[in-house]
C-alpha cells in the first residue's frame, strides 16, 4: 500500500478546513442571533419605566 501523495494530503486538509469553516460560520450565525436577542432585551428593559 502506498502512502498518500502530497496532493492527496493537501486535498484532504482543504476538505477538513472547509468543514471546519462551515461549522464556525454556523456557530457565528447562532451567536449573532443570541447577541441580537440580548441587545433587544436590554433595550426593552431600559425603556421600561417602573
Amino acid at each position: 500500500m502506498s502512502e498518500p501523495s502530497r496532493e492527496e494530503e493537501l486535498k484532504a486538509e482543504i476538505a477538513a478546513l472547509h468543514t471546519e469553516l462551515k461549522q464556525v460560520r454556523k456557530e457565528n450565525a447562532t451567536l449573532a442571533q443570541e447577541r441580537d436577542i440580548l441587545r433587544k432585551a436590554t433595550k426593552f428593559r431600559f425603556e421600561m419605566t417602573w
